[in-house]
């Protein structure tokens, strides 16, 4: 198993014709970038063959062709997103792979010996920043001082953005980080501990964070935000009560620690179902011209319970 930064640093030395990209959650707009700054730096083409597709048969043998000797880099996206069905097909294809062209793809699953792995971290520290700046423009961000003073818990692909906006900016960069990089990038133990409060019921504690970060984003934001952590919850739990603790782990990330660890037992799956059937009303009434404030409705109603 090979670290990112290691895999960024020399990719021309790393050739395999099988690589995969392994992580917590997919980070697809930098998979893909990276990617094909592989293929760059070892002259070949770049193309797409996805996984994911009807005729599987199909796809595995435009793979094992060759058109005049022409070799290519391709990028076959997430494995996590195949049906069992497919998982097993590929999973037997790119583990006996042996050419001609070079297969790229993400999963966060372990592949047999044959497979190259890339071990993606969960988040971006300063130098993993600089080498990804490096993949794209050969130069330091200006603003990258003040982005690290924010926040120490950008991901992959926040970080591959915040480099693309860097290209455009120009002088502007002073404004950017005044203006914008605070709406950009939220820092997630801000959102952690909100979070946190929330599944606690911690009423006090909550309230007093949502005072300081409920202006920071319009409502559907927030209504996003929490429908995730209520179904990431309701599938964790139910995951606990079926004894598959492996699938709970994985759709335990970006949850609070308290959660997992201790008050998961204080809620029954039927509640949390509620409570994000809840938001999914709020949404469309928000949706439709009605008020934002039936958020503060939500909070009440949860915390009440």
């Amino acid at each position: 198993m090979t670290r990112l930064t290691s895999f960024l640093t020399d990719k021309a030395a790393f050739f395999q014709k099988v690589i995969c990209f392994k992580g917590v959650r997919y980070p697809f707009l930098f998979t893909r970038a990276c990617a094909a700054d592989y293929a760059r730096q070892q002259g070949l083409s770049f193309a797409h063959q996805h996984m994911n597709v009807e005729n599987s048969v199909a796809a595995i043998a435009a793979l094992q062709t060759t058109f005049l000797g022409a070799h290519f880099c391709y990028w076959l996206g997430s494995f996590d997103e195949l049906s069992k069905s497919k998982q097993k097909i590929w999973t037997a294809f790119l583990s006996q792979y042996e050419g001609p062209h070079t297969l790229l793809f993400f999963s966060s699953a372990f592949f047999g010996a044959k497979v190259a792995i890339v071990e993606l971290p969960d988040y971006v520290d300063i130098s993993l920043f600089q080498k990804i700046t490096d993949m794209v423009q050969k130069k330091v961000v200006s603003f990258r001082g003040p982005l690290f003073r924010h926040t120490d818990t950008l991901s992959l692909d926040e970080s591959y953005l915040l480099v693309q906006y860097d290209t455009v900016l120009g002088k502007g960069s002073a404004e950017f980080v005044r203006d914008w990089l605070p709406d950009i990038i939220v820092p997630e133990l801000s959102l952690f501990s909100l979070s946190q409060a929330f599944f606690d019921r911690k009423a006090s504690s909550f309230f007093a964070r949502w005072r300081q970060l409920a202006s920071r984003y319009a409502a559907p934001f927030w209504i996003t935000f929490w429908s995730e952590q209520l179904w990431r919850a309701y599938c964790y739990v139910r995951f606990q009560k079926m004894g598959k603790h492996a699938e709970a782990k994985k759709i335990g990330y970006r949850l609070p620690f308290s959660l997992l660890h201790r008050t998961r037992c204080n809620y029954t799956l039927d509640e949390l179902k509620a409570q994000h059937a809840f938001l999914y009303d709020i949404d469309y009434q928000v949706k439709n011209g009605g008020s934002a404030y039936a958020l503060d409705l939500f909070y009440a109603s949860f915390f009440q319970d």
